[in-house]
């Protein structure tokens, strides 16, 4: 499905735009860049913990930092509706995609307050384990956000299984995506003696996997393996003070200082203990034809490649330690793995995948549209003169004023 017409998109993000990590506004914001290539007008917005409004992005004050599913969460609990009611109703989107629809209270402030705007979601989130206190919760505000959204999106099938649990309605999946010209191919290993490794995550976030890290890159250099560990991510200030001399510890970085860090490491190592949906790190570990020590978990398992993977059991230190020693011994084998990847990570080009969320988009409106006026289409279609263009259902909000169509409230 295509449509020539530029679309006036609004993004919703559930989380703090003011923090650089997080797999879901990575997600969101290259999404909406892919789009804006194309010619569509992409605007995003959510909570923030400082005062944004530059082109095309939005932030409102009012986030506080709830722990869920194994991660901090900064959630905009006390954005002001009356500053978003006045934002949106200045926008005329022709359609709404809100990413991560269900923790409060962004997303149901901006389902709520855009009447006769269609309404996609993107389920990120997943969890093997919802504990009861959680899926309690999510009973409640289900029913308060999802009746507003008329097509989802899942980017795996761990999330979309997730996503299932309160979610009935239409929902593809369609997986995260890169721009691999980000993260270029680096040199493989020849000569160096120092085995250089990379993790890429947040050290408070106890599912990451960092501490099973250290222990395994002590270990391996117990067996003989002369390594180093670099981490990129928000510091845990207890840990960075106990960290010994072979762990550099460089905090965030900027895009194109942490594409340095992938195509300078010889192996990327993912040791997360679970609930991830999918694992956008390993794209760029791929992108950078790296090889990737990772956890054997559903959501890694919907990106990586086998062929250029070694997997070990989550929270398996012993494991984690031997697949190291492995890899140092074998830079042929690294090499070969790597070339692999920068094949395998080319399906998640965003060059293919933002036209396949646009025709949801595409879909969206036109369901929607159906589902408010099939008279009017009916008759639209059924008078146009012999010879006459026939207008899809996604473009007849445009020939309509926007004053005839209905609230959804």
């Amino acid at each position: 499905m295509d449509n020539p017409r530029p679309l006036n998109i609004g993004m919703v993000i559930t989380y703090d735009l003011s923090e650089t990590g997080g797999g879901v506004k990575q997600h969101a914001r290259q999404l909406a860049e892919a789009l804006r290539q194309r010619g569509d007008q992409v605007t995003l917005f959510g909570p923030s913990t400082r005062s944004i409004e530059a082109l095309q992005l939005r932030g409102f004050r009012g986030v506080v930092d709830i722990s869920s599913n194994g991660s901090g969460n900064r959630l905009g609990i006390f954005v002001s509706p009356l500053a978003m009611w006045q934002f949106i109703r200045q926008q005329q989107f022709d359609v709404l995609h809100i990413h991560e629809p269900l923790p409060p209270v962004v997303p149901y402030y901006a389902a709520w307050m855009s009447p006769g705007v269609p309404k996609i979601a993107t389920f990120h989130a997943y969890s093997e384990r919802s504990s009861k206190l959680l899926l309690a919760a999510r009973r409640i505000f289900a029913p308060l956000i999802l009746p507003f959204i008329s097509r989802g999106l899942a980017v795996s099938e761990p999330a979309s299984r997730h996503a299932r649990i309160d979610w009935r309605g239409p929902l593809q999946v369609i997986p995260n995506g890169i721009f691999t010209q980000a993260f270029p191919p680096g040199a493989h290993r020849t000569t160096r003696s120092t085995l250089r490794l990379l993790f890429v995550g947040r050290a408070l976030d106890e599912r990451k996997g960092l501490a099973y890290l250290l222990e395994a890159v002590a270990r391996a250099r117990a067996m003989g393996v002369e390594a180093e560990l670099h981490v990129v991510g928000e510091r845990d200030p207890g840990t960075s003070k106990r960290l010994p001399p072979y762990v550099l510890h460089h905090g965030p970085l900027s895009e194109a200082a942490l594409a340095e860090k992938y195509r300078t490491c010889d192996i990327f190592v993912a040791p997360s203990t679970g609930q991830e949906s999918f694992g956008l790190v390993l794209l760029e570990a791929m992108s950078a034809a790296r090889p990737i020590i990772c956890s054997s978990i559903d959501g890694y398992q919907q990106a990586a490649n086998p062929e250029g993977t070694r997997w070990v059991p989550p929270r398996n230190v012993e494991a984690l330690s031997h697949a190291i020693v492995d890899l140092a011994k074998h830079p042929d084998e690294c090499a070969r793995m790597g070339e692999s990847n920068t094949r395998h990570v080319k399906q998640f080009e965003w060059s293919q995948l933002a036209p396949r969320i646009r025709d949801e988009y595409l879909s969206t409106i036109a369901d929607y549209q159906r589902a408010r006026n099939p008279v009017v289409q009916q008759r639209t279609i059924l008078s146009l003169p012999s010879g006459s263009e026939v207008v899809p259902a996604a473009d007849l909000s445009r020939l309509e004023p926007r004053e005839q169509v209905l609230d959804d409230v």
